[in-house]
């Protein structure tokens, strides 16, 4: 049975997990804050959607908190860009938090170049570099 297995984490979900946490999570949904509907609506079944609150699977537990912290990080980013005098620690924890726990969300661009912003991988290399590669590759 699909709901016994817990050793999927937060960042591991599986459809019905993923689908009981945008029931229970989405204040939209109209199974908002409601273990039991929010599994029941996910295709778990009954008896365990009436007892996933009191054994708190670890994937649950890890979202629950995760969402938490992410609901957190968002009311600081919203205080901090009312309020010019907070302090730079609170930024960048809420940087931090928004960047890693809702990534599909807040994310940075980062483009990676080799020596100098050239190309990584250069459209011709000397012999001499071509010998380094082999050697890197064992070859």
């Amino acid at each position: 049975m699909e709901e016994k297995k817990e050793k999927a984490t937060w960042k591991e979900l599986n459809p019905q997990q993923e689908a009981f946490l945008k029931n229970f999570l989405d204040p939209k949904s109209d199974s908002f804050g409601n273990y039991t509907q929010s599994g029941v609506k996910a295709g778990f079944s009954k008896d365990y959607s009436e007892s996933i609150s009191s054994q708190l699977p670890k994937w649950l537990d890890e979202a629950l908190e995760d969402s938490v912290l992410v609901q957190k990080a968002l009311d600081n980013l919203s205080e901090f860009l009312g309020d010019r005098e907070n302090t730079s620690i609170r930024a960048d924890m809420t940087k931090f938090t928004l960047k890693n726990l809702a990534s599909g969300k807040f994310s940075e661009r980062q483009e990676v170049t080799g020596k100098g912003g050239k190309d990584l991988i250069p459209e011709t290399i000397s012999k001499e570099e071509q010998i380094e590669l082999l050697g890197l590759l064992g070859k």
